[in-house]
């Protein structure tokens, strides 16, 4: 790891917009530059975020099995099947169109006028 002195400009620039970024979130960031300079506060910067990665990680983990299971379970389902899908996709329609908002201000109009 190289020390602060040896860094570009560009590096430099990167690591203070990274730690005011930071400081937001981890306040205790002025305190360890102080007392240790930058490297250390970098360094303490990325050992605080390993608890939140893992977390994440086992987030994206459980995310990924979950739809990996939903798929199977639809591939195996009978509604990928084509004709009870048909038959489903049929009855769906029908209760849309006989419970639809549009087709009771229909009947409450059309009995009311006639």
């Amino acid at each position: 790891m190289k020390s602060w002195n040896e860094l570009t400009n560009s590096q430099r620039v990167v690591i203070g917009i990274a730690m005011v970024v930071a400081a937001a979130f981890l306040p205790e960031i002025a305190f360890l530059v102080q007392l240790g300079g930058i490297e250390v506060a970098f360094a303490l910067v990325f050992a605080s975020l390993a608890p939140l990665l893992s977390w994440l990680s086992t987030k994206y983990q459980a995310i990924t099995e979950c739809l990996k299971t939903s798929v199977v379970a639809f591939r195996h389902s009978a509604s990928a099947k084509p004709p009870v899908f048909f038959v489903q996709a049929s009855f769906c329609a029908a209760a849309l169109l006989f419970t639809s908002s549009g087709l009771l201000a229909f009947y409450f109009f059309f009995f009311f006028f006639f």
